[in-house]
């Protein structure tokens, strides 16, 4: 974790302590100078916060500090002299690539690269705020100054990465809105094809709470799926058109993905019930099931739980696949088909048929996400018949970068110029990772004529199958 080294003295230090006890105690590890016992409360005293006191008069005795491994020292002392001070005892002791941040309360002229001198008398609270490391930088001074506007830098393993903004939009509408991306120092508004990219910094819109879980969602690695798609799983079981079968497997697997996943709950919801009432279900911490006597309209219920219960991820078999797959295009939502023979508990490997198209690279995010949750090896699956040179494609290339990047390490890269459906026939205890979109096949026939990496989708019904919704 981060260190801060912090020198204060005076009420605008003190409120700003408060903030950082109150609301961002845990981005950062805190070391405090103060001389005067009045500028620490007892309050002040938590984990995460250690106080000296040193009299800022005395030079040498900052020298404490000189060994430890600080990434930004803070200065916010009214005193002018007691302020000089500290600073060129900082200045003496600590690392040179380490950058000051001065409050200056007074008229005097400091120039230094590694100071950054903030000339606001009087400086606000929530100003001091920004300077902390890993925060979110709010918009103080425009709109509603209600901290309604943020911007963000995307990390490289973010789960935000590649993912299409319209498609972000159109999820958390309701909630908040990317309204603009600085990508290599120019101005991108977003259009329907705009993807992120790490180190993109987003301007986003939206309401104060949320937007705070927004940043944390962006700031944090892989391992966070179901999110940013939403927090929870969702399962329907219709038992008019369900038999106990069907409704056991999907059971078994909605529960181990939720014990696996970071999914804050499991939503069950059953219309048409029996007299079956899955009483077992209720001593399951995070499993919420609720029975639905008068649904009439199946979109429908789906459609107003996916507001009303923050739904991430759907659990369905091949037969709701079929029979719905317009209805799972309009969801945009990402949703494990289950497979006909392999049980998603007995999968110790994720696959993902590598292809020539900007689908295969938006999902990317995920297919690391998911398998690391899950502790899969992942095998890159690069097998047409076409590729008779076995020359390695750009999409190969990308992966092999792009697992570096999230350092993951359990990974195989399978080239070969062989009909893929037999190569996949051979494999056992997988789940495949599929691009969802309104382009995917429809006709098996083809898929068996044409046995290319796009069509063989059709012919996996066997395996467990995560879909991914892309443009």
């Amino acid at each position: 974790m981060k260190k801060v080294l912090l020198l204060i003295q005076g009420n605008e230090a003190k409120r700003f302590i408060q903030s950082i006890i109150k609301d961002y105690i845990n981005v950062a590890e805190f070391d405090i100078v103060y001389q005067n016992d009045d500028d620490i409360k007892e309050d002040f005293k938590v984990d995460g916060i250690s106080f000296y006191k040193i009299p800022f008069s005395d030079f040498t005795k900052l020298s404490y500090f000189k060994d430890k491994d600080y990434s930004k020292v803070i200065i916010v002392i009214k005193n002018k002299f007691f302020a000089l001070n500290a600073l060129k005892a900082v200045e003496f002791f600590i690392s040179k690539n380490i950058l000051i941040e001065l409050v200056k309360f007074w008229d005097i002229e400091i120039q230094s690269k590694n100071i950054n001198v903030i000339t606001i008398p009087n400086i606000i609270n929530s100003t001091l705020i920004d300077l902390l490391p890993n925060v979110p930088v709010f918009a103080r001074n425009i709109g509603l100054g209600k901290e309604e506007i943020m911007e963000v830098e995307v990390p490289a393993s973010s789960v935000f990465v590649y993912r299409n903004v319209e498609l972000l939009n159109n999820e958390n509408k309701q909630k908040w809105r990317i309204v603009a991306i600085y990508r290599n120092d120019k101005l991108i508004l977003p259009n329907k094809m705009t993807t992120i990219h790490h180190y993109d910094k987003l301007v986003i819109i939206g309401q104060a709470n949320i937007l705070k879980d927004v940043y944390k969602s962006i700031k944090k690695d892989v391992g966070l799926f179901p999110a940013p798609y939403g927090n929870n799983i969702y399962l329907l079981i219709d038992r008019k058109t369900m038999n106990r079968l069907q409704v056991s497997k999907l059971l078994k697997s909605a529960i181990y993905l939720h014990r696996k996943l970071k999914s804050k709950k499991l939503i069950i919801k059953i219309i048409n019930p029996n007299l079956h009432r899955f009483k077992k279900l209720d001593n399951i911490e995070g499993i919420e099931v609720y029975v639905d006597y008068h649904a009439t309209d199946m979109y429908e219920v789906i459609m107003q739980d996916i507001l009303k219960f923050s739904i991430g991820m759907f659990i369905i078999d091949n037969k709701f696949y079929y029979k719905n797959i317009n209805f799972l295009l309009k969801l945009k939502k990402p949703f494990l088909k289950i497979g006909d023979e392999e049980s998603i508990k007995k999968c110790t490997q994720s696959a993902l048929i590598l292809e020539d198209s900007d689908a295969i690279t938006e999902i990317s995010p995920l297919v690391f996400d998911i398998s690391s949750q899950l502790e899969y090896k992942i095998k890159f699956l690069d097998i047409d018949p076409e590729n008779v040179k076995l020359t390695k494609k750009d999409i190969t290339i990308y992966y092999e970068n792009i697992s570096k990047m999230y350092y993951y390490k359990n990974v195989e890269f399978i080239v070969k110029n062989s009909n893929p459906y037999f190569e996949i026939q051979k494999m056992h205890n997988v789940c495949f990772f599929m691009p969802f979109n309104n382009k995917i096949p429809k006709n098996k026939l083809l898929s068996y004529l044409l046995p290319n990496n796009t069509n063989i989708q059709l012919l996996l019904d066997k395996y467990n199958q995560f879909m991914i919704p892309t443009k």
